[in-house]
């Protein structure tokens, strides 16, 4: 063999090495990536799993302490209290739990418009109409009365039992006529957040809207404690007295009026808050002490578990009854949406 044909040949053998060499590297790169990446999420999967067990147990803690401070205070619930105004600190192993909690009565509750409007009787143990109410403070939040009227019956439409379409409402026939159509839901709605699949709720209207309502389990009316409301919510107490007034003329500064003049502490009881002279001089006839209270029936406790530098988040809705027990009705992980 020639001197020429023998250097083609190693060259040749070089060649084929060298690929050798670098397909072997690229497997044993991507065995060390795929590795790694396993090792990861085994981690995430561990941090994620202990996170949730802490949520849990952060979830049994607000309970406890709910009930303790509902105790405590005899009842009296107010916003100048240290649970409402301090997070409660948790320490764990290798990290810490925060529980922020808030009222849940100082909303409009969406499963009452269940009813028709029709069988709100005027009387003393009901003079509050749902879907006028919803109306005005859709109103006191820079919309139409006409806008909160047809969304009111929007969603008694969703949240009712019965499939009759309520003159500006919708029911299965305009749902199931979307290009993804899917039904209504006739029932009860767990979370505000389902008003995004009813008709004519656009993004900033939702968006608008969110901060003042709440989806609690009855079909009544939220009881408001007057101790818990703040400057913002003034729109909502407006709304509410509003609809007790026949001539509806209880404006946003009234009732951020009253909100001010809430002494410090909060009131005594609820007929404290009905002899306030902010609320005697609306000259209101239809004023009922049932719609007003000085405890919370309804509280949200936020648990945020920070835990080997991972942050989980849980809310979770409560309701009291009146011994002050509670019970978790609802529970989100994530944070607000």
């Amino acid at each position: 063999m020639s001197v020429a044909a023998r250097r083609r040949q190693k060259g040749a053998a070089l060649l084929i090495v060298l690929l050798l060499v670098a397909t072997l590297s690229f497997i044993a790169l991507a065995a060390t990536e795929r590795t790694a990446l396993s090792a990861a999420r085994s981690v995430n999967e561990r941090i994620r799993a202990e996170s949730l067990w802490y949520a849990f147990g952060a979830e049994a803690l607000a309970l406890t302490a709910i009930e303790a401070a509902h105790e405590a205070s005899d009842g009296k619930m107010s916003l100048d209290d240290p649970w409402a105004t301090t997070p409660l600190n948790a320490p764990i192993e290798e990290g810490t739990a925060l529980l922020y909690f808030a009222d849940d009565t100082a909303c409009f509750n969406v499963n009452s418009l269940a009813r028709e409007i029709n069988d709100d009787a005027d009387s003393n143990d009901q003079p509050v109409r749902p879907a006028e109410e919803f109306a005005l403070l859709v109103r006191n939040l820079g919309f139409s009365e006409f806008e909160g009227e047809t969304l009111a019956e929007v969603i008694g439409d969703w949240v009712d039992e019965d499939t009759r379409r309520r003159p500006q409402g919708a029911e299965d026939g305009f749902y199931g006529g979307l290009p993804s159509p899917y039904r209504t839901g006739n029932t009860p709605v767990a979370a505000v957040s389902e008003l995004r699949a009813m008709k004519g709720v656009a993004r900033e209207t939702y968006a608008a809207l969110k901060p003042y309502l709440c989806a609690h389990p009855d079909a009544e009316p939220s009881t408001i404690n007057v101790n818990m409301l703040a400057a913002d919510d003034a729109p909502l107490l407006a709304a509410a007295l509003d609809a007790m007034s026949p001539e509806r003329t209880v404006t946003v500064q009234a009732a951020a009026d009253i909100i001010a003049a809430r002494p410090p502490g909060g009131y005594s009881d609820t007929a404290a808050f009905l002899v306030e002279s902010s609320v005697q001089s609306l000259g209101l006839e239809r004023m009922t002490a049932g719609r007003f209270d000085i405890t919370s029936k309804y509280m949200r406790a936020r648990a945020e578990i920070i835990y080997d530098s991972a942050v989980f988040e849980m809310t979770v809705q409560l309701a009291l009854d009146t011994n002050g027990r509670g019970t978790v009705l609802m529970r989100r992980f994530g944070a607000e949406e």
